[in-house]
């Protein structure tokens, strides 16, 4: 009877750590993974998003603080899917300003090719 006890006790133990040890797995990468997300936002908001896409860094801010609170209470599949989502806003945000510089790259080149124009025409009559 001992013994079938002290097995059970081991089996527990056993169960209790192999579970401890894979929270604090599930705590390290969602560590990094917030880090991550984290960098993303950054870099997003670096790249002028706070002013081409403010929606898409917005929410990707309010999911990260989300992501961060679901983990704080152990919610680690709810934190790792606001994650994911807070990490797919920053980067179409990202995106979004991207496409709005190279719009106004595209802009001034257009505006510049037409003042070398106008000043070609110039040379063209002032030369006849």
């Amino acid at each position: 009877m001992k013994k079938h006890l002290y097995e059970i006790a081991c089996a527990l133990t056993l169960c209790g750590l192999v579970s401890v040890s894979g929270c604090a797995g599930n705590g390290k990468a969602l560590t990094e993974q917030i880090a991550n997300t984290e960098k993303s936002i950054v870099a997003a908001r670096d790249g002028n998003a706070s002013i081409n896409a403010p929606l898409e860094l917005k929410l990707a801010d309010e999911k990260l603080q989300a992501a961060k609170a679901a983990a704080d209470k152990n919610e680690y599949d709810q934190a790792r899917n606001l994650l994911e989502e807070a990490q797919v806003d920053a980067d179409l945000a990202r995106a979004k300003s991207g496409s709005a510089k190279a719009q106004q790259f595209r802009d001034s080149i257009k505006a510049l090719l037409k003042e070398i124009e106008k000043g070609q025409k110039a040379q063209e009559i002032y030369y006849y």
